[in-house]
């Protein structure tokens, strides 16, 4: 273990707990209740989960500053960057949804024990992101923009580190593909801002990578150094974390199996139901609308949700809702994306944001399982089953839900 700060020094004050499902303390590290976020299409910061992996840094926002490290064949060049440089560059805004790659990780725990937080289906989290693009950092200081610029034909990465201790590397860092990086339609940031505000230390103050599409792992927080170099981060959080491991690797064997695998990048579509909420009772006999979120890497669109009532036997369309529209309630269907042509999306353009879904249930059975499904617009859904891996990542099986019912007065 590298961390040698203790936690004295945590920003308790900006934890509103009973949000929240804490999963461990030290680091500190907690869930949103997830019937909280289907109320918001936009997840307010106080129901943002919260994912560490150490102590919270106390940066001086006055004093802050990071360093921007282009590594050539010629050498290396440094510039030190502070946030009023960052200020003086275009600002941009992205709606992005969050995912921690151990997201559900608990479902697969059910099969077999693994190593990670055993985190329910709360860490995924919609936030709207502000700041410069990560690009216009690198331009400014010596990087091609021009994406056909010979350095671009052979491999490059973008490497971020950050301050402060970690609990299995001296500090955290991790890498992303230069090429990503550098496409402006990717809107990679150096973010500042979350939901209006400035970000808060738990959200990594005073700046952290946003990266749309692509894991929690690699929008490291409290920037200090981001490097472009030719390899990937060797970083334990890079090569020997944030893997989907073959069956066969587990505790004692796993070191033999690294290397072979690549460091995750995309999301995994994805769908979780968050209504009814875990132990939450239905009235047989009565309406019920069930709720959740879907979400896809890479910029892909869900398409679509399926929510099925007998375990996946059958299917039926759920109403889905972008940015643009938002669930009532027993007239969602006239506002949904499946409603007609009057809210149709653009599919060419990339999606970066989840979406919440809506399936009303006109009379609850007396005994049910409740199952959801995205598919994206690669073609993509999820699948019937989960596939254990030693680390419990990416788990996107088909989300299902067995809640308990109650008979109520039919006279009603």
């Amino acid at each position: 273990m590298a961390v040698t700060e203790t936690y004295v020094d945590e920003p308790w004050c900006d934890r509103k707990l009973d949000n929240y499902i804490i999963r461990a303390k030290e680091p500190f590290n907690a869930e949103a209740k997830t019937d909280m976020l289907v109320d918001c299409f936009v997840t307010p910061t106080d129901r943002h989960f919260r994912r560490n992996h150490g102590p919270i840094p106390n940066l001086d926002g006055n004093m802050w500053s990071m360093t921007v490290e282009i590594e050539t064949s010629a050498g290396r060049t440094t510039r030190t960057v502070g946030l009023a440089d960052l200020a003086r560059l275009r600002q941009f805004e992205v709606v992005a949804v969050l995912e921690c790659a151990g997201n559900r990780r608990d479902g697969l725990k059910a099969i077999k024990d693994v190593n990670g937080v055993t985190w329910g289906a709360g860490t995924a989290s919609n936030a709207q992101w502000g700041g410069c693009r990560l690009r216009d950092v690198l331009v400014a200081a010596g990087v091609p923009a021009d994406l056909d610029d010979a350095v671009y034909a052979t491999p490059h990465h973008v490497e971020f580190a950050a301050y402060g201790d970690a609990t299995d590397d001296d500090h955290y860092a991790s890498s992303v593909p230069l090429a990503w990086a550098m496409n402006p339609l990717n809107m990679v940031l150096v973010a500042t801002t979350m939901n209006g505000h400035t970000l808060l230390r738990d959200h990594g103050f005073p700046a952290r990578i946003v990266a749309p599409g692509i894991i929690g792992a690699r929008w490291v927080k409290w920037l200090r150094r981001v490097r472009v170099q030719s390899r990937e981060s060797s970083s334990f959080y890079q090569q020997l974390d944030y893997k989907i491991l073959p069956p066969a690797a587990g505790a004692t064997n796993c070191a033999e199996f690294w290397s072979q695998f690549p460091a995750l990048m995309e999301l995994s579509v994805q769908s979780a139901i968050c209504r009814p909420a875990p132990g939450e009772r239905l009235c047989v006999n009565r309406p019920y609308v069930v709720r959740g979120y879907a979400l896809s890497g890479g910029g892909r669109a869900v398409d679509r949700v399926e929510v099925s009532l007998d375990d996946g036997s059958t299917w039926a369309l759920a109403d889905v809702y972008t940015m643009h529209t938002r669930p009532g309630s027993e007239s969602d269907s006239k506002s949904s994306d499946h409603s007609g042509v009057a809210n149709a999306r653009d599919w060419t353009a990339p999606h970066w944001a989840w979406v919440l879904w809506a399936f009303r249930i006109a009379s609850v059975p007396a005994q049910c399982t409740i199952a959801s499904r995205a598919w994206d617009a690669g073609g993509n859904t999820q699948p019937d089953a989960a596939v254990w891996n030693y680390r419990g990542v990416m788990n996107n099986a088909v989300f299902r839900v067995n809640p308990p019912t109650f008979a109520g007065d039919s006279r009603l």
